[in-house]
């Protein structure tokens, strides 16, 4: 139990302080939300949000587990190392989805189709190796 609140305690503060350099981190680098002309005229306000911030909750949640298990001197699980693997690997989803919004300039990612068959495709991996 004391391993749990040491890696959430760890994951909650990189993710709170991490999140602030990240934004800015984006924003710099023009990694900002696209918004097609047709939809609702409010939603013209999210232009240049920064997307992929998912990043800083995957790492947040990798650096406060290991950082619990270093603290704590356990080994780490193979069961834990799979599920971080499908994080990881469902976080790089997201995270091509975002890069070709940002690459193409405009609001189209991966197709929803080519998402789910690759999310499903990652899941049946994982099921079959647990």
């Amino acid at each position: 139990m004391r391993q749990i609140l040491i890696a959430a305690a760890i994951a909650l503060a990189f993710s709170l302080f991490g999140t602030k350099g990240l934004i800015k981190i984006l924003a710099g680098r023009g990694y900002g939300q696209i918004i097609r002309d047709d939809g609702p005229s409010s939603h013209h306000t999210k232009r240049g949000t920064p997307t992929m911030g998912g990043i800083i909750f995957i790492l947040a949640a990798i650096v406060g587990y290991g950082a619990a298990h270093v603290i704590s001197g356990n080994s780490v699980t193979v069961s834990a190392v799979l599920v971080i693997g499908l994080v990881v690997s469902l976080g790089a989803i997201g995270f091509i989805d975002d890069w070709l919004k940002v690459s193409r300039q405009n609001s189209r990612g991966l197709k929803g189709r080519y998402k789910l068959m690759s999310q499903a495709g990652l899941a049946g991996i994982f099921g079959f190796l647990v």
